[in-house]
């Protein structure tokens, strides 16, 4: 006699997890995912509820880690059944540029466990580290006649966690930074400028009694957080 199989009414043979929407998403604001953040010590993650139709969640259980499964930075932690989101404040904090993950085990009531993991947050807390600002298209220059217009570039600045996310330049007398006839203008990601129509612009604020002989160009850059820093061209 050949047994092929035994069927017993009202045990479901499950192999199956829990399901949700099949990732984890890094940060607090529903359906968005973050990959970089300034603080290094509050965590957060959110997704979807787990379900199971055969045998229920019965567990559901969180931690953090240096690297996409581990649990280095927040232990397993258990949370109900129905949870779909964790904050966490650590006591130590994370280095600044390192990245953590969090990893999330959904079981159902045959202990069929799923797991997911997030993409990852990447910590950047420091500002990008200044370049260098040079007056005219070559070589840095002191001097200008009237009539020509003035340029600018800038190189060496660097943001090693999130990059650099854009730039603004103004134009501003040197013994009154506040007093700017090219006030800050967004050039996104370009390294250099030439500003027009200058000859014009000052013999307008000589008429006012407002023009200058000696301008310096500054630039403002910020990373992706809007951390800035500002550089002044050469006097």
């Amino acid at each position: 006699m050949f047994i092929v199989g035994v069927a017993v009414k009202g045990l479901p043979f499950v192999l199956v997890g829990p399901v949700n929407g099949g990732q984890i998403l890094d940060g607090t604001k529903g359906g968005e995912d973050i990959d970089i953040q300034q603080s290094r010590t509050h965590i957060a993650a959110h997704w979807s509820a787990f379900e199971d139709l055969e045998s229920d969640v019965v567990s559901v259980t969180w931690c953090a880690g240096s690297s996409p499964g581990v649990c280095d930075l927040v232990k397993q932690t258990e949370l109900t059944s129905k949870s779909t989101s964790i904050r966490k404040v650590l006591i130590e904090p994370i280095k600044n540029g390192q990245r953590y993950y969090i990893t999330v085990n959904a079981t159902n009531g045959a202990g069929v466990v799923t797991s997911l993991t997030s993409d990852g947050v990447t910590v950047d807390e420091t500002p990008p580290t200044s370049g260098t600002v040079i007056d005219g298209n070559g070589l840095d220059i002191d001097y200008l006649n009237g009539e020509q217009d003035v340029a600018a570039r800038w190189f060496n600045f660097k943001d090693l966690e999130s990059g650099i996310e854009s730039y603004e330049i103004a134009l501003c007398d040197i013994k009154n930074l506040s007093f700017c006839p090219q006030s800050f203008t967004g050039v996104g990601q370009a390294t250099n400028v030439t500003i027009t129509g200058m000859i014009r612009l000052n013999m307008f604020l000589c008429e006012n009694n407002q023009c200058s002989s000696h301008y310096q160009i500054m630039v403002n850059l910020t990373n992706r957080f809007l951390v800035a820093v500002r550089l002044l061209s050469s006097k």
